[in-house]
């Protein structure tokens, strides 16, 4: 399976409460250059799912649109920000069938997510508009993940990890 986390773009602060807060202007811009970017890489998801908050769900809609994703995308509660990340581990495994899964949220929980897929103690955070290919073995998300490439959603560049 192959598992892309992407952070939400840019958000503002004019919202009553931190679960509406929605995208900027800039922070669509991004999101479309993310887009985009992936798309020339002929990047495919068989499954976008995201988290429940505003930012997160317009980034999805933004970043799925670009790359022609038509399927369902579901929000869940796993992927707020001070989720747990052996929950969204345990999450993928409900999922191994499916190919190529992208995960929309948020931080500290994608860079937690990254570490426990690698098995590493910890991983960087994500920036903003950011999206982090990591493919994990055949024999499921409980085994070490290998991290592939970034793509920085402010430039559309992407850099390959090894």
């Amino acid at each position: 399976m192959r598992v892309t986390l992407i952070r939400h773009a840019e958000a503002g602060d004019d919202a009553p409460r931190d679960e509406s807060r929605a995208l900027t202007v800039r922070g669509r811009s991004d999101a479309r250059r993310l887009g985009r970017a992936l798309a020339r890489r002929g990047v495919r998801f068989t499954l976008i799912v995201t988290s429940p908050l505003v930012r997160a769900v317009q980034t999805a809609e933004i970043v799925a649109a670009a790359v022609d994703y038509r399927g369902r995308m579901p929000a869940i509660d796993l992927l707020e920000p001070e989720a747990e990340a052996s929950e969204v581990a345990a999450y993928l495994e409900t999922v191994a069938d499916e190919k190529s899964v992208a995960l929309v949220a948020h931080e500290p929980i994608l860079s937690a997510v990254a570490a426990v897929l690698t098995h590493k103690p910890r991983y960087p955070s994500l920036r903003k508009a950011e999206a982090l290919r990591i493919r994990l073995p055949d024999d499921g998300p409980t085994a070490a993940g290998s991290l592939r490439w970034r793509v920085d959603g402010g430039t559309g560049k992407r850099e390959r990890l090894r």
